[in-house]
Order: C-alpha cells, then sequence, then structure tokens
C-alpha cells in the first residue's frame, strides 16, 4: 500500500502541488473541526441549491408527481451519509 500511495505522489504530486500549496498553509494554521465543518457547509449548501431548480426540469420524466418521485429529496437524502461520516469522524477527532 506504502509504494501505490508513493507512486501516485510521485506521479500526480508535482501537478497539483502548485495549486494547492497556497491553500495548504493558511489552512494548517486552522484546526481539523474547522475543516469538517466547512465541508459538511459545502454539502449543505449543495443539497439547498437543488432546490433552486424547478421542481419540472428536475423531474422531467417522473412516473409521478408526489414527493416520492422528486429527484431534489433523494439528493438530499442521498448526501446525508456523507454528511454523517465527516461530522463523526470531524468530531471523533477532537
Amino acid at each position: 500500500m506504502e509504494t501505490i500511495s508513493q507512486a501516485i505522489s510521485d506521479t500526480f504530486g508535482p501537478i497539483l502541488r502548485p495549486i494547492f500549496s497556497p491553500m495548504n498553509g493558511p489552512l494548517s494554521s486552522l484546526p481539523p473541526i474547522v475543516w469538517t465543518l466547512s465541508a459538511v457547509c459545502l454539502f449543505i449548501a449543495a443539497m439547498g441549491w437543488v432546490f433552486t431548480l424547478k421542481k419540472e426540469y428536475v423531474n422531467i420524466d417522473s412516473p409521478g408527481k408526489g414527493p416520492l418521485y422528486d429527484l431534489r429529496f433523494w439528493t438530499v437524502i442521498s448526501m446525508m451519509p456523507h454528511v454523517i461520516v465527516y461530522l463523526y469522524f470531524g468530531i471523533k477527532s477532537l
């Protein structure tokens, strides 16, 4: 596993390092809970954004009209495990 990780770092490191280095300095001074809460806020923003889309546009070929067929609700349901995992490991790392 270590060799695979090293191979990935050797391959993509030179490409990605210039992009992410300016962010790593300021972010490394923040506590890890801030990183976790920032990621959770991005997930919540994405969940809120889908509700700005027109229901007719999202559910073009929907077989029904009820909330069970509304893909916006399913987006929120499918993203909730991600939020829970981020919060679980973020709080556990405290």
